[in-house]
């Protein structure tokens, strides 16, 4: 088999729940919709489960070509539903009351809104790699360890952590084309305090970063990189998209190649 696309997600209000699609088009150095808005609080801070695991508390299912989203606490409550944008005061003062403080709700189809704006346009990560993982949280369903890495791209067809191929050793990257898209795989995701917290109750896990560090110490593949960039922390590798790949679009089943090795002072 060949690294393929076996999922796509989105993120339309960042740190809120994905959207599963089975195409996505490309926006500016990022996928249309993914992270398009998001919470900001009167501090300026992203409102996301790096602040507080109550984010996990709020579901989130969405129309995305309506641009409406449906919300509810996941404890139970009615569903209530806003456009994102013609009801754009409605909604914050929904979120101000579940999260008890002042927000701001805010648009960019820039990519301006990812954790790592512009050098990683989307996350990739490969389904063996969550399976490896979930063999040391075999208490935790996959899906419940899927979310919590929140990666763009899923692929199938190759061995656990064969995507750390898609990076080099600290400055230098891979470019590779996905489908029609051409991307640069730029670095492995160093994680956060996000992965620990339940993604549904928001829960911190104590022991998570020690049990993850150990599997992955316990799965390194020979002649990996990964030591090199500080820690064994990391899933999911960051990539960038040129602006002109701009309206091209990715898919499930779209194959990925590596094409050649890139100097990362200038990726273009």
């Amino acid at each position: 088999m060949k690294p393929a696309i076996s999922r796509i997600r989105v993120y339309p209000i960042k740190a809120l729940d994905p959207v599963e699609l089975q195409e996505a088009e490309v926006g500016v150095h990022s996928l249309r919709y993914d992270r398009e808005f998001a919470m900001i609080t009167q501090d300026q801070r992203f409102m996301n489960s790096k602040r507080t695991g109550k984010v996990n508390e709020l579901k989130a299912t969405y129309d995305l070509p309506n641009y409406t989203v449906q919300l509810n606490p996941r404890s139970g409550g009615s569903v209530e539903s806003f456009h994102l944008i013609d009801n754009k005061r409605k909604l914050e003062m929904y979120l101000e009351n579940f999260f008890g403080e002042p927000l701001t709700l805010v648009q960019s189809k820039q990519g301006e809104l990812m954790d790592i704006p512009t050098a990683s346009s989307v996350t990739i990560v490969s389904e063996a790699s969550l399976k490896s993982l979930n063999q040391e949280f075999s208490d935790l369903p996959l899906e419940d360890v899927r979310l919590r890495f929140r990666a763009s791209i899923e692929l199938t067809g190759v061995d656990a952590y064969w995507e750390e191929n898609l990076v080099g050793k600290p400055g230098v990257g891979m470019r590779i084309q996905v489908g029609d898209v051409e991307m640069i795989g730029v670095s492995p995701r160093a994680r956060c305090n996000v992965p620990p917290r339940d993604p549904l109750t928001g829960i911190t896990d104590k022991t998570f970063v020690k049990r993850m560090m150990k599997s992955r110490e316990a799965t390194l593949p020979q002649g990996s990189h990964l030591p090199e960039y500080g820690n064994l922390y990391h899933l999911t590798i960051n990539t960038y998209i040129p602006e002109t790949q701009k309206g091209k679009w990715l898919r499930v089943g779209d194959e990925l190649k590596i094409i050649e090795r890139v100097n990362l002072e200038n990726p273009q």
